[in-house]
């Protein structure tokens, strides 16, 4: 169980107690915190205090049961507060550590390579790692045999990995080395942009067992080195998620490119930030496309400025004719919108019964389905009204609708952003406990995301 309480309240709770008893808590009370305080460590003072780290060192090491607790860890440094060495011991101590993150927020030292070896090198049951550094220069050095061999065998234990860095630094210290058993990898280069680099082609060669590609933020890569890379995933891939990868023609499109290449993909996710053409949305229609499980769209206005053709009903005809030619095999299609200029109206309502299998669904509708017209719908699409995620509503569209027969959790959305980061919700959303407390809880609006299905909702 997640703890519910920052780090910092359980140890005030741990320093009354402490105070009590003459400087002994009693075991009662350290075994009922110690699995908060130790299962995710995530104090401030770890971060701003060398004095800190050596704290939670040395805690680990007097009990061996906190350090068997610990599952992950985020070691945030500043130069003038970071002692390398309690750090790395103290990852020596946490046999049971899955997750690491490290975030370096500073000019990095010159033996900075030897040092994110022996850090990795402590965790050898580390699966996921995420890493993350505001510089854009990569240290430029020959890493030593040693450290080469740290990184290999950290590379080969890695299932998840997240880069938040410049591409510099990224082809300078990801791409030398295997991961034969990556599954998921995200990707961030920041937003300067120097010159096109080739990044996902030999990426694709160094990880090419590959499921899930999610890219928040690429400036500095060409689309062909892109679309060379997918040709080598395509076999493999099941999940892309793109939001930030600008071209200079934008209206030649990128996932037009992409798409037929990507013949196992089941997921697709294009973010708010992605300004894709209308002939981008419109391929994803096209019998070329592998038939997708899963649909999401967060929706900017960009669109319609970028996009000459771009207009409501040229967007909304491009959504439908989607849904209609993955229809057979949908069970999750979203639609948000940062604005509220645009619905769909009725039209995209007289198609959602083709798809059979559908459980998630999230568009904003202003026009009001009649209970008849609901009714068609749940009988047409079953799994509609077998979740149990939680419920948003739409404003226009619980107005006339009630249902004798659904009943709904409310939908947990600190979960859903937590998982998959910030999501702007569409204009008229709102939670179901704020607004209709006062309606009866069986009434049907649109059904909402799982939090576990974004960025990776095809079970692996």
């Amino acid at each position: 169980m997640a703890s519910r309480l920052p780090t910092e309240i359980y140890a005030m709770i741990i320093q009354c107690v402490v105070n009590d008893r003459h400087g002994k808590s009693p075991k009662e009370m350290r075994a009922l915190c110690e699995k908060h305080l130790y299962t995710h460590p995530a104090s401030q003072r770890l971060s701003v205090g060398i004095k800190a780290q050596w704290l939670l060192c040395f805690s680990l090491a007097v009990e061996p049961r906190r350090a068997y607790a610990v599952r992950s860890l985020k070691c945030k440094f500043w130069p003038e507060y970071y002692d390398h060495q309690a750090w790395v011991e103290t990852l020596g101590l946490s046999p049971n550590l899955t997750h690491l993150e490290l975030v370096w927020l500073d000019e990095p030292p010159e033996d900075f390579r030897e040092q994110m070896g022996n850090l990795l090198s402590a965790c050898p049951r580390v699966t996921e790692f995420k890493f993350q550094a505001c510089w854009g220069r990569s240290s430029g050095d020959e890493p030593s045999t040693e450290t080469a061999q740290q990184f290999t065998k950290f590379a080969k234990q890695l299932r998840r990995l997240q880069v938040l860095s410049s591409f510099e630094w990224l082809k300078d210290m990801i791409l030398p080395y295997k991961y034969p058993n990556l599954e998921s990898f995200t990707v961030n280069g920041g937003n300067e942009r120097h010159r096109e680099r080739d990044i996902f082609r030999p990426l694709s060669t160094q990880m090419p067992s590959l499921k899930t590609l999610n890219i928040e933020g690429a400036e500095d890569v060409s689309l062909q080195d892109l679309r060379d890379g997918c040709k080598v995933w395509g076999k493999t891939l099941r999940s892309f998620y793109i939001n930030h990868f600008p071209v200079e023609n934008r209206r030649d499109g990128i996932l037009s490119h992409l798409l037929p290449h990507l013949t196992a993909l089941e997921e697709l996710v294009v973010g708010p930030h992605s300004d894709l053409p209308l002939s981008d949305i419109q391929a994803i229609a096209k019998p070329v496309t592998p038939r997708l499980k899963a649909f999401r769209w967060v929706v900017d206005d960009g669109i319609f400025g970028n996009d000459p053709l771009a207009n409501p009903v040229n967007v909304n005809k491009a959504t439908i004719d989607i849904f209609n030619a993955h229809a057979s095999t949908l069970h999750t299609f979203i639609i948000e919108e940062s604005f509220d200029f645009w619905n769909f109206g009725m039209d995209i309502f007289q198609h959602l019964h083709k798809a059979e299998g559908l459980k998630n669904l999230r568009v904003q509708l202003h026009d009001r389905p009649t209970e008849e017209e609901i009714g068609c719908l749940l009988r047409a699409c079953p799994k509609l009204g077998e979740s149990e995620t939680g419920l948003m509503v739409v404003k226009e569209f619980l107005t006339e609708c009630t249902l004798a027969t659904m009943k709904y959790k409310e939908d947990n959305m600190e979960e859903s952003e937590s998982s998959w980061g910030h999501v702007p919700q569409p204009i008229g959303v709102v939670k179901w406990s704020q607004t209709y407390s006062k309606l009866s809880s069986n009434c049907l609006a649109d059904l909402s995301l799982t939090n576990s299905l974004i960025p990776n909702s095809i079970a692996t």
